[in-house]
């Protein structure tokens, strides 16, 4: 009896598992805004937004809500300033070059990476602050967002929909399944008891 119950849970929680919905790209003219797909991902020009299932919202062409958003463009600004020591969270020497024997010095804090040449007239520490001339970056780490989205703004719209297809196999493969292993433990069965 077992076997039989399993036979039928294992499919079912593999049609679970897996889902019946998939990201599929939509453009912003077949996109309906409604807010009951179970994950919604935007695309700027520099940034991906995704959100879940009822942490966001639409008015008019707007998209509010809670999310992640992922840096796509990160090049590099230039910087003159100070940094806190406080702040830094990590400080390493990289050579950019090997034919060079020119090193620089990378002053990593929470939300961007600096980078100065390893030189004396580049950066100077004074008690518990970085002076320095080079250049930043943002570290590209998945945020978490609050805020808003013009769809206008937006590059590419996925959302998560429902696949028939995909449902319809999933179902087969699991009916085929339930078959395959009824049959093959009442065939083995009475192969060993043949009272039966």
């Amino acid at each position: 009896m077992k076997k039989y119950i399993a036979s039928i849970l294992i499919p079912c929680l593999l049609l679970q598992f897996s889902g019946c919905y998939s990201m599929q790209r939509v453009t912003k003219e077949e996109f309906s805004p409604a807010p009951d797909y179970p994950e919604l991902m935007v695309r700027t020009n520099e940034k991906k937004y995704s959100f879940e299932e009822s942490n966001y919202s639409f008015q008019n062409d707007t998209i509010y809500g809670t999310g992640k958003c992922l840096l796509l463009k990160n090049d590099y600004l230039l910087f003159e300033g100070k940094i806190s020591i406080n702040d830094v969270e990590k400080i390493e020497t990289d050579k950019m070059n090997n034919a060079s024997d020119t090193t620089n010095l990378i002053v990593k804090t929470k939300e961007k990476e600096f980078v100065f040449k390893s030189e004396a007239s580049f950066y100077s520490v004074k008690e518990d602050t970085i002076y320095g001339k080079g250049k930043y970056r943002f570290r590209n780490v998945d945020d978490q967002f609050e805020g808003t989205i013009n769809i206008n703004d937006a590059e590419e719209i996925q959302v998560d929909k429902f696949n028939l297809n995909t449902t319809i196999l999933l179902a087969a493969a699991g009916a085929l399944i339930i078959w395959a292993i009824v049959s093959i433990s009442t065939t083995y069965h009475s192969w060993w008891n043949p009272n039966n």
